[in-house]
């Protein structure tokens, strides 16, 4: 038998006859293929890191980012569960509500956070493994102890490990079934995750349904992430928190963290209960993946509906040039993609979140905008992984880079400029700016600090995006990811957004230099608007210049990255 043979039967422990979705005939076949998927995962993890330098560093970041997380949980839990605390007393009601609401909603946004952002893995997607012949049911389970196997799954175990110490001030039953709650929040939390990825992945049978579903999770997920910040700042009592509480236990989101408030009062039935409720949460996601992956293999791969288009389209409206080619490709893309139209919701979401808060929120509201170039121009940063393989066209035509910076800096521009002048808009109506002597210039000034930094943005992401490359998911499947992904999308957006707040130091300087001469009045605000509008025009004519040379300079290098990532896909 040849050595992929030999690697089929290990991962199908059957024959090599047996049809995938049939049951097997050996008892320990799912031991083996579990076992077999996750040296799988963790080998394939190592094997990106190989030749990727960036990828090292970035799993650097997120390891650190890990031990502070799971030493922030074990000092929280020295720090605050040294005392007596029974759990029939307030103060262990209280320690009730804040645990299972916090654990709840940190759920819920996790989940929503690897639906939007994460995605499958498609390295270990379902699918790769349909010429192994394997059972269906038995690669499900594989790759559910392969997702518990795998890094976040580690992470957040030992983060609940670390906590468990606060009980130790309540009742030993308490301390041991929040160890032992420790793995099952964890496994409630991979079942669900991956039902929803395979779900939305699959009922959306379409690009335009699947592009649709992308957009809209952005809002959902927004707002679970502001929901603590929401509630805390409405004057909601301590009795309606219990209240939620109370609700958020009897759900699959809250019932693993009230495991150990029932071991202590004694309630085991409803202790029970709630391992019914989390057992069935389990087997539904387990049959609802299931489901996805034969319904997948039936009718999966058909083509949906051509869409026709008479004209030239964009290509029409654009100089006649090879900038104005690369502006209208890019234009056209932006117009389709999910991945990146996702980005053009936040700054309107932040303003929302804004307008929410309590009290006198008049300059706030300004938050939006001001952050709001930094989020348009967050995509260029990647921009050539976005273009992904349609790179290698512009490649073979000897597209100069500086042309395709400036092409791509035009289509920014344009976006940012409207933008932000219409989200300036909605801010003056909102604080009453435009009424005489309410601080218009304070507006103009708000307005142009937004534009210069969106301006220095797109400077910096035009050098950065040829230097620094990270892998995305494919624009017809994007909630899969990746190997190697979430890291590098942690850390190099970091460094871009860093690398444009420092461009904007002369601004910091001129308005610093105004302060000291005493200009008041409108003189302030009106020469600070000026200087940045001067420092984001430099920062965008220097780094399209430099990005240029940079691109020219490494073509052959981001071509070899682009077909990294192609087979990532």
């Amino acid at each position: 038998m040849t050595s992929s043979g030999t690697h089929s039967a290990t991962l199908s422990g059957t024959s090599s006859d047996t049809h995938p979705g049939t049951p097997s005939v050996t008892p320990s076949a799912t031991p083996k293929v579990a076992a077999t998927l996750i040296r799988l995962r963790w080998a394939l993890t190592f094997a990106s890191l190989r030749h990727s330098p960036q990828r090292i560093i970035a799993v650097v970041v997120s390891l650190v980012f890990a031990v502070c997380l799971v030493a922030a949980a074990a000092i929280v839990s020295l720090r605050f569960g040294g005392d007596a605390m029974p759990a029939s007393t307030r103060a262990g009601d209280l320690l009730n509500t804040s645990v299972v609401l916090g654990g709840a909603v940190a759920m819920l946004g996790v989940l929503l956070f690897q639906l939007m952002y994460v995605g499958q893995a498609s390295a270990m997607d379902p699918l790769k493994f349909k010429l192994f012949g394997i059972d269906d049911g038995k690669l499900t389970r594989g790759l559910f102890a392969a997702g518990m196997c795998g890094l976040p799954g580690i992470c957040g175990m030992l983060a609940l490990l670390a906590f468990a110490p606060i009980y130790r001030g309540t009742s030993a039953a308490m301390t041991v079934v929040a160890i032992l709650s420790a793995p099952v929040a964890i496994a409630v939390l991979l079942a669900m995750s991956k039902a929803l990825i395979s779900l939305f992945s699959v009922l959306a049978d379409s690009r335009r349904t699947r592009s649709w579903l992308y957009i809209l999770s952005m809002p959902l997920c927004f707002f679970v992430f502001q929901l603590p910040n929401i509630l805390m700042s409405s004057g909601v009592g301590e009795v309606t928190y219990a209240k939620y509480a109370v609700v958020a236990a009897w759900t699959p989101f809250g019932a693993a963290f009230q495991l150990p408030f029932d071991a202590g009062r004694g309630r085991w039935g409803l202790l029970v209960l709630r391992l019914m409720i989390i057992a069935v949460t389990c087997w539904v996601c387990y049959r609802a993946c299931l489901w996805c992956l034969r319904r997948e293999r039936t009718v999966g791969g058909r083509t949906g509906a051509v869409q026709m288009q008479h004209g030239i389209g964009i290509f029409a409206r654009v100089p006649d040039s090879v900038s104005g080619a690369i502006s209208a490709r890019l234009a056209t893309y932006l117009r389709r993609d999910p991945r990146q139209l996702v980005m053009y919701a936040a700054p309107v979401l932040v303003l929302v979140a804004m307008m929410l808060q309590p009290g006198d929120m008049r300059y706030a509201v300004w938050f939006a905008v001001a952050t709001g170039g930094l989020m348009l121009a967050a995509i260029e940063g990647n921009g050539v992984a976005y273009d992904g393989l349609g790179f290698t066209l512009e490649a073979l035509s000897g597209v100069r880079g500086i042309d395709d910076r400036r092409g791509r800096v035009r289509v920014h521009v344009v976006i940012i400029l409207a933008y932000l002048t219409l989200l300036s808009v909605v801010c003056v109506a909102v604080t009453d700016a435009w009424k005489p002597g309410a601080g218009l210039e304070m507006s103009v000034m708000f307005w142009a600090l937004s534009v210069g930094l969106g301006l220095c943005a797109i400077g910096v992401a035009e050098v950065i995006s040829p230097v620094f490359m990270y892998p995305i998911a494919p624009a017809d499947r994007p909630f899969s990811t990746p190997q190697g992904r979430a890291a590098s999308q942690a850390l190099i957006p970091m460094i871009h957004i860093v690398a444009s707040m420092v461009m904007l130091l002369p601004t910091a300087l001129a308005a610093a230099a105004l302060g000291a001469a005493d200009v008041g009045g409108a003189g302030l605000p009106l020469g600070v608007a000026c200087t940045a509008l001067v420092n984001g025009v430099g920062v965008l004519v220097l780094g399209t210049w430099l990005g240029g040379i940079a691109l020219d300079e490494r073509q052959l290098k981001v071509l070899e990255h682009l077909r990294d990532f192609a087979s990532l896909q």
